[in-house]
């Protein structure tokens, strides 16, 4: 289940949008921790990049992981996102299922 920050969930198949820096909420757990997913911007004309954040209170960690701006579809932490449009200051991607 997707969560964005307000709370509110993101349903399958819901297409959302996140700016440079902008964070929803991938997934909370019963013990605290959550797991975050952050829009990166591009690091050149053909690359973008999105980071995984985990943490729980005041400790965490983070993965950036670096796709090619042509790509349809991105797996992260089981779950598949379909890229429907990317530019330098955004990001949108349509939820898909659970691999």
């Amino acid at each position: 289940m997707l969560v964005s920050r307000t709370g509110g969930r993101l349903d399958m198949n819901e297409t959302f949008t996140l700016n440079i820096g902008e964070r929803k909420t991938v997934k909370n757990s019963f013990f605290g921790t959550s797991q975050d997913m952050m829009y990166c911007g591009m690091s050149s004309e053909s690359t973008f990049s999105i980071g995984l954040l985990f943490s729980k209170g005041y400790q965490g960690h983070a993965l950036n992981f670096y796709f090619p701006k042509k790509t349809s579809s991105i797996v992260l932490d089981g779950r598949k996102y379909y890229v429907v449009d990317v530019k330098p200051e955004y990001i949108t991607l349509q939820n898909s299922q659970i691999i």
